[in-house]
């Protein structure tokens, strides 16, 4: 079991967190419209690299987490840098949604292979979506099991292709599917995928 309480203190000391985040940041500034007045939700926000990269692109920004570890980091980046706009919200480890908003945009990054059962996370963050919004998930692609060097139950990457099928069956049109990171560690690498789906109408 991984503790995300205590890797929240050296979170972002690690290289490969911060040069995850940016790239991905750079990606989805690429793919998605203009963005200024849509409210967004990074889901498994960790210490919100991504979402304060992403910052300046949205009206409103949520960080949300199991963690509490990890959002006592957000809150202290948030008061530091007197952000008015920014939210955090301590989710419960059943329920990877925050039930009571909806957003135009929801974000996550390494989320998703530690939720159990894919297809609820989906349909669940389809059903937060407004109409016309935007999931973007990035993740890993399938991995022999060494990626977390430790037992670990969680899944071994997913094939972007299966996403695209789930996200359809949940009112979900895929716009993208990218590669635009690579893990690299114990001599190996593992692709990162990107992608962007918008909520029907």
């Amino acid at each position: 079991m991984i503790n995300f309480d205590e890797k929240a203190k050296e979170w972002d000391m690690k290289v490969s967190n911060t040069e995850r985040a940016e790239n991905l940041r750079v990606e989805i500034e690429k793919i998605l419209p203009d963005t200024k007045d849509m409210s967004a939700v990074e889901y498994g926000c960790g210490t919100g690299l991504l979402g304060f990269g992403l910052l300046r692109r949205f009206k409103e920004m949520t960080f949300s987490d199991t963690s509490g570890g990890m959002l006592e980091v957000v809150d202290k980046k948030i008061a530091v840098g007197k952000y008015s706009n920014c939210k955090t919200i301590l989710l419960d480890l059943d329920k990877p949604v925050d039930n009571s908003h909806r957003y135009d945009c929801i974000l996550n990054s390494m989320l998703l292979h530690h939720i159990d059962d894919t297809e609820k996370a989906v349909g669940s963050w389809s059903e937060r979506l407004n109409k016309g919004g935007y999931l973007c998930i990035a993740d890993l692609m399938p991995e022999d099991g060494t990626f977390h060097m430790m037992e670990f139950d969680g899944h071994l990457g997913f094939d972007p292709e299966n996403l695209r099928r789930i996200m359809e069956e949940n009112n979900l049109v895929v716009e993208s599917i990218t590669t635009p990171h690579t893990e690299r560690r114990n001599g190996k690498e593992y692709p990162v995928f990107l992608i962007v789906a918008k909520k029907g109408e």
